[in-house]
């Protein structure tokens, strides 16, 4: 990774990862930073002060994989029900519980939506501000450890607040809540309408919640010109756009900011359950000591660690219900989790200077014999940090507990990774490497090749499948011709060929032309 992304597009990726975590469509949250920084310049906002709208609504939802399995608990798929009750006004009780009786949990069983029904009620208004106020500390911290001071993470605290004072966690109201937050508040709302069922609606929704959630001269603002304003959102890349209405100046993430972002990326994702906490992280630092072993260079390292910690960012598409279920998945329930690397993959991927890591993030549960995910790829078509990715990935996850069984201990979860690496399903370097970096003393794994080929007739069909004679094979093996030919005739008989060109497809089939 040579070239550094914008600071903007790095933390764009933490807001499209909100936008899964509460189930809704990715850019949701930039189409919205569109709208604030619009309605912001209307209101006669400074450039710095548009600056920390822009940066405010990107992090807004920044807090909200805090308490994930508390939520879950009650909510029963908290993604969903955030997903579900996008339009709702939560400040409007009466309207809100008309929903939760005609349509939350309507497709279960009738005892089962009972039980649900129950402990929704049990929710109660001092459990949501109890949980409202870890959102906006988490978010707080977290925006802290990316270089925010000032009103970025003091509007984070009044994320839920309101116009009326109704809001939580401290009840502020007015001309008390930050400019800023009045127009992201609004901004956010105005998106989801939008999108929903049009301009009308959105405007129909304004003036309906004006002086309650909103700013009543926002409101007007935005009435008394709405096309020009929904304007900002109607081109066809907002990405692009965003880019372009970031105020100046328009930084380039330093290697140290960009390490610090992908760090925040695992801690959000992580917090998705109690059992991944610090997850991402020792799986970081693990893969970069095994690459430092494998003598990746500098720019092939920065990459496999901004992928390793972002590896599980995709987690937070997933009820925490799942990820924290005692007994096993169902297969409705592994399809979701299936998808977590590709949602990984397809966030950093937005960002065309991350690419190598998104392809590294993407590929953590892949398994040499194609039946990992997302993809299904086999051994050749995976990149050799992805392989360091995975082999880490799976060592951590052994030695951490999780809601279907306990920690293993060292020497237990070095035998299992070995055996995953003799079964072809893990790379036997990137484990060999994975263990030597966790100070694991047992035996390096030998691989073991297909049809019973072994170390040396590798060797020897690697070099011959490039064409040489064999002559050319035995100086660069550092061999006799005569030991070259009797590996070769050894190779035909094993793999059932009879002819070089046969022997250098069966190689490729079986991917052993990567070293």
């Amino acid at each position: 990774m040579r070239e550094r992304p914008r600071f903007a597009e790095v933390i764009a990726v933490l807001s499209m990862a909100t936008d899964l975590g509460l189930g809704l469509p990715l850019e949701h949250t930039v189409r919205t930073c569109l709208l604030s920084v619009e309605i912001g310049r209307r209101a006669g906002m400074s450039p710095p002060e548009l600056a920390d709208v822009y940066y405010l609504t990107l992090l807004r939802m920044l807090g909200c994989t805090a308490d994930s399995a508390g939520q879950a608990g009650f909510l029963g798929d908290e993604v969903a029900f955030s997903r579900d009750t996008q339009h709702l006004d939560y400040g409007d009780q009466a309207a809100f519980g008309r929903w939760v009786m005609e349509s939350f949990a309507i497709d279960r069983p009738a005892a089962e939506r009972q039980a649900m029904l129950g402990r929704l009620f049990s929710y109660t208004p001092q459990t949501r501000a109890a949980n409202l106020a870890g959102h906006c500390e988490v978010a707080q911290m977290l925006a802290a450890r990316l270089g925010f001071t000032g009103a970025v993470p003091e509007g984070l605290a009044c994320v839920f607040e309101r116009w009326d004072g109704t809001g939580a966690p401290n009840g502020v109201a007015g001309a008390d809540l930050p400019a800023g937050v009045r127009v992201m508040t609004l901004a956010n709302e105005i998106e989801a309408h939008h999108r929903l069922g049009g301009p009308q609606a959105a405007v129909a929704m304004a003036r309906q919640r004006s002086g309650r959630a909103f700013d009543p001269d926002l409101v007007e603002m935005f009435c008394a010109d709405t096309d020009a304003i929904l304007a900002v959102i109607g081109r066809p890349s907002a990405r692009a756009d965003l880019l372009l209405a970031e105020p100046a100046p328009h930084r380039v993430a330093t290697e140290a900011e960009l390490l610090e972002a992908a760090r925040v990326m695992a801690d959000f994702a992580d917090m998705k359950s109690a059992f991944l906490a610090g997850h991402s992280t020792e799986v970081a630092d693990l893969a970069t000591r095994a690459a430092e072993r494998m003598r990746l260079d500098a720019a092939g390292r920065l990459a496999l660690t901004v992928g390793a910690l972002a590896h599980d960012l995709g987690r937070v598409a997933v009820t925490a219900a799942i990820w924290d279920k005692p007994g096993p998945l169902n297969d409705s329930e592994w399809e979701k989790v299936r998808l977590h690397p590709y949602y990984s993959e397809r966030l950093l991927a937005r960002v065309p200077t991350l690419a190598g890591a998104a392809r590294i993030a993407g590929s953590h549960h892949e398994r040499g014999d194609g039946s990992g995910y997302h993809r299904g790829s086999g051994s050749a078509e995976q990149p050799a940090p992805g392989c360091l990715v995975a082999a880490a990935d799976v060592y951590v996850a052994m030695r951490q507990a999780r809601a279907f069984r306990p920690a293993l201990d060292p020497d237990r979860a070095g035998t299992e990774l070995r055996k995953l690496a003799v079964g072809g399903l893990l790379d036997t370097h990137a484990v060999n490497a994975v263990l030597a970096a966790a100070g694991n003393t047992g035996p390096a794994v030998r691989r073991k090749w297909p049809a019973g080929l072994t170390d040396r007739e590798v060797d020897v069909l690697r070099e011959a499948a490039k064409g040489g004679s064999i002559q050319q094979v035995a100086a660069g093996l550092h061999l006799a011709p005569k030991t070259v030919d009797f590996h070769l005739q050894n190779i035909y008989a094993k793999a059932q060929v009879t002819t070089r060109a046969g022997a250098t497809l069966f190689a490729i089939q079986n991917g052993l032309l990567q070293p």
